[in-house]
């Protein structure tokens, strides 16, 4: 077996096993999985505090799908576009996990999306036609990007 092998069948696992198998080696390697107590006080601090600066309405949050979109473009531009953007793959879909920045180029959307969460089960793709300013066009056209 390959650690390639190995790691398909890693990534095919519920999230859950996967973070039980991480903590696991981490201990064989020496190295603690637990939560420093301080570390865990700071962040619990931080969470009520933010907690109340919603419920007083002093800061507004911002929609799950707004922070996965800016994600999913900065990953692009910044990222992916430059080693994706060739004349053979203008047209075809991207898929690209926001949180881990994989991504699956192809033909169809369905299949670019699914072959993500099969590596990740609860991946949160966002998706571009490369060389365009979308996915897809309705009632309209694609309009080619530079």
């Amino acid at each position: 077996m390959t650690i390639e092998n190995l790691e398909a069948e890693v990534m095919a696992l519920p999230r859950d096993s996967q973070a039980i198998l991480l903590s696991r080696l981490l201990k064989h390697l020496g190295q603690s999985s637990e939560i420093d107590p301080e570390v865990a006080s700071i962040w619990i601090e931080e969470a009520q505090r933010r907690d109340r600066e919603m419920d007083a309405g002093q800061v507004t949050g911002i929609p799950a799908e707004q922070v996965f979109d800016k994600r999913g473009k900065e990953l692009y531009e910044k990222v992916i576009r430059a080693q994706v953007e060739t004349p053979e793959n203008i047209g075809k879909i991207i898929s690209i996990n926001v949180e881990t920045g994989e991504y699956e180029i192809g033909e169809d959307l369905v299949v670019t999306s699914s072959k993500l969460q099969a590596k990740q089960a609860n991946a949160i793709i966002w998706a571009e036609r490369i060389g365009f300013d979308a996915v897809y066009a309705v009632g309209g056209t694609l309009v080619r990007t530079a």
